[in-house]
Formats: structure tokens, C-alpha cells, sequence
């Protein structure tokens, strides 16, 4: 079993990945899935996998899953809060979410979608990491997702208007 766990939260998938296990993903940028892409396209296109159904068969791939490994682990790389993720904690969750397009700015986002293929433009935060005794333990992770949902929610309500209206954190603020 995994000794770390990250948690893909998107619109409408989670994917649980071990960012230890880099079958491929250690190649990070040269990965045959993302060559070419920058930060802002591969979040987009790890937001599109994880949209709309998609990413329960994609994780099936060894290929998909290593391309999300290592956009997960840049992600998590470049995320220096002073809690090291395997060292500090074995858990985080990272939400990756439908940005609102503002009026008359559609046309830019458009074309930042469409170089990945993707309907959306996605947002991407990492919880706080937190340790998880079993990682395991279905209702230990459930806790712990709930615990890092509910630590982020006010940062979610902060940003509320960068969030798409049909966006799967508006329902979690309506619901606070």
C-alpha cells in the first residue's frame, strides 16, 4: 500500500494516486502525455480528465495515470507551505475545478481549453496535507477529504466568483 496519498478531487471524478509510485510520471515534463503543455495547460487537461466521467477509465491506464502522477507532483512540487507532503503528512487532497469565465474574455479562454481539448478552464488548490493513520481505511480518508474540504472552505468562499456557477464547489458553499 501506498505510504502517501493524493486525493485527484475534480468536477465530477476522484482518482487516488500515490505520488511515490512514478511509473513514468518521474519523467515529469517529458511525459509522452504532456509534452509541449504548460502549468496552466496541464492543469486544465488533468481538470478535463477528471470532468464529466472521465476519469474513472482513464485511471485504469497506466499511461493516464502516470500523466496525472506527475502533473499531481509538480503541482505538489511547487506548493512550499512548509508542510512537506512524506515527511510531515501522507494525505492532501487537490481539487481541481470549472473557473468562471468573465464576459467578454470568453474568447481567451476558449482557446486556452482547446489546446488541451477541454470544454473548461480549471482552478487547482492543495488542501492542507494531513496524516492518516490507515491509508487504507476508506472512512479514515473520507474523514480526513472532509476535514481538508472543510479547512479550505473559506478560501472556496473567498473565491466563489472565480468558480464556474455549474462548478461542484459552488454546491459544497450552499451547503455550508
Amino acid at each position: 500500500m501506498a505510504a502517501t496519498l493524493i486525493r485527484l478531487m475534480g468536477e465530477t471524478d476522484i482518482v487516488d494516486i500515490d505520488p511515490t509510485d512514478f511509473t513514468g510520471a518521474e519523467i515529469g515534463a517529458a511525459h509522452p502525455k504532456l509534452m509541449g503543455l504548460d502549468a496552466g495547460d496541464r492543469v486544465n487537461l488533468l481538470g478535463h480528465w477528471l470532468d464529466q466521467g472521465r476519469g474513472e477509465a482513464l485511471s485504469a491506464d497506466p499511461d493516464y495515470i502516470s500523466a496525472m502522477n506527475a502533473i499531481a507532483k509538480t503541482i505538489i512540487d511547487d506548493h512550499q507551505d512548509g508542510t512537506k507532503l512524506g515527511r510531515d503528512a501522507n494525505f492532501a487532497v487537490l481539487t481541481i475545478l470549472r473557473e468562471k469565465w468573465p464576459v467578454g474574455s470568453k474568447a481567451k479562454f476558449s482557446v486556452q481549453a482547446a489546446r488541451v481539448g477541454a470544454q473548461h478552464t480549471y482552478l487547482v488548490h492543495l488542501c492542507a496535507p494531513a496524516m492518516v493513520e490507515d491509508l487504507t481505511d476508506e472512512a479514515s480518508l473520507k474523514q480526513a477529504e472532509t476535514t481538508q474540504l472543510m479547512m479550505a472552505l473559506p478560501m472556496f468562499k473567498r473565491m466563489r466568483k472565480q468558480f464556474a456557477n455549474s462548478s461542484a464547489v459552488q454546491t459544497l458553499i450552499r451547503q455550508s
